[in-house]
């Protein structure tokens, strides 16, 4: 990161205040206006976690509670054999 020319004049250093305070408004004004989305879309993961866990196809934990074949069995089949 570099540091700002110490060489900066009066006028300069006032008018990259007053930018830097400009910008701290204008993204304090998005994240407002973002905010009752994002909880909205939050709201939607948490109500689908709990049908996804009420119909029994996740545990307390998030995770799968699919079992239909041993725990051991790899999705991809069983480890080829070494010669």
């Amino acid at each position: 990161m570099t540091r700002p020319a110490a060489d900066l004049t009066d006028e300069q250093r006032e008018q990259l205040l007053a930018n830097v305070a400009q910008l701290h408004t204008a993204l304090a004004r998005y994240v407002e206006a973002l905010r009752p989305q994002l909880e909205a879309i939050g709201r939607a993961f948490a109500d689908l976690g709990q049908q996804l866990h009420a119909a029994g196809l996740i545990d307390a934990d998030g995770n799968p509670t699919r079992t239909d074949r041993p725990a051991w069995q790899s999705p991809y089949g069983p480890a080829p054999r070494r010669r």
